[in-house]
């Protein structure tokens, strides 16, 4: 049995061994601790944020068609005498006038009949005078009983046939005049030389099959756009469009539609839409094939959120995942305007609410999440 004393001494020499050992105890929780905690952060889903706003959205539409002038605004202009281009007054890009002279043709053939016809009527006014005269005189010879009545009446028809042939050679003279007009061509209307399809000494058959230039009005001009047949419902005539084309200097377009196709084509399940815009830089050409985004509707204010926040349910039912805290809940959407960067809400979270932009997928509704950075605007 110990004494007092020696129990004493046992107890100071044991100490520092149960501390260390209590030490060891605490030291191993906390390490239960934090691999608990640590393990708990890591079922958290890392994601990224955005906010529900509010923008100005329009549904676009894809169309393809080509730009043509508009109806009686784009003339070839022939002409109605056959002969060669003695001259050609305008080249093509060129604004000419209506009445402005294009071209002139060789016309020493058609002066040469002019003159002719002009001699023509000159003879037959020489013979009605000298018929008048005649008439005249048997008509007082036969009132003196000179003259037979078979010779007055002889005269008259000679005055009468006399006057004939000056209307003939008259109505000859103005052929020859018109004819001598028409060497020379004239514009129709005004607007631009788009195309010249003769030179200089060329010969034309004085048919429409050959003409000399083509003039059109292009300060205004039409897509003929072929719009998908699901697309036209959108469209009523004298709505205002706005396009978005590639073609320098008309990369924006304002247009009207005048006219809407009641008609679809099978082979390409579209239908066709005139749409008429203004024209001011030349840059749209005729004949030109564009490819234009056409904004048939739009919705000013609308609540919108990012593409990439909207997912889909094993149903295929859309909903985006509003963060609560560490929560991510999952809430249905119904959709309405859609667009490469921005979607419609119609219904779902409200104005300013953060939902997952990123890192939603595989989520389900309340799962835990962990935060990276601000939240996308």
């Amino acid at each position: 049995m110990l004494s007092p004393k020696d129990k004493r001494i046992r107890l100071v020499l044991m100490m520092p061994l149960l501390f260390a050992g209590g030490i060891a105890g605490c030291s191993h929780q906390s390490a239960e601790s934090a691999e608990g905690a640590g393990k708990s952060a890591d079922t958290a889903t890392p994601v990224t944020l955005t906010r529900v706003t509010r923008a100005d959205i329009h549904r676009t539409v894809t169309v393809t068609g080509s730009i043509a002038a508009l109806p009686n605004q784009d003339v070839r202009v022939s002409s109605f005498v056959a002969g060669r281009i003695a001259e050609l007054k305008v080249a093509e890009g060129d604004h000419v006038r209506s009445g402005q002279i294009v071209a002139r043709l060789e016309d020493h053939t058609l002066r040469d009949q002019l003159k002719q016809a002009e001699a023509a009527v000159a003879q037959a006014r020489a013979n009605l005078e000298n018929a008048r005269l005649s008439r005249t005189r048997n008509e007082t010879l036969f009132q003196r009983g000179i003259a037979a009545r078979k010779d007055l009446e002889d005269a008259r028809t000679q005055e009468s046939v006399a006057q004939a042939g000056l209307q003939q050679a008259d109505a000859a003279l103005s052929v020859a005049n018109f004819q001598v007009s028409r060497a020379v061509i004239h514009s129709p209307l005004d607007g631009t030389v788009v195309k010249r399809f003769v030179n200089v000494g060329e010969q034309v058959d004085g048919t429409a099959a050959q003409p000399i230039v083509e003039i059109a009005h292009l300060a205004e001009v039409e897509l003929q756009a072929n719009v998908p047949s699901a697309s036209l419902g959108f469209l009523k005539a004298g709505q205002e469009l706005s396009l978005s084309t590639e073609i320098p200097g008309a990369a924006s377009i304002q247009g009207r539609v005048v006219a809407i196709s009641q008609a679809v084509d099978v082979a390409t399940n579209s239908g066709m839409v005139r749409i008429r815009t203004l024209n001011r830089s030349g840059a749209l050409r005729l004949g030109t094939f564009l490819s234009a985004q056409m904004a048939v509707e739009t919705h000013p204010g609308a609540t919108v959120v990012p593409p990439q926040a909207i997912y889909l349910d094993e149903a295929r039912n859309p909903h985006v995942y509003r963060v609560e805290g560490d929560t991510a809940v999952a809430v249905p959407v119904k959709v309405g305007i859609e667009t490469p960067s921005l979607v419609e809400l119609l219904s779902g979270p409200k104005l300013g609410d953060s939902v997952i932009l990123t890192g939603g997928y595989g989520l389900t509704d309340k799962a835990k999440i962990r935060v990276q950075g601000e939240p996308k605007q």
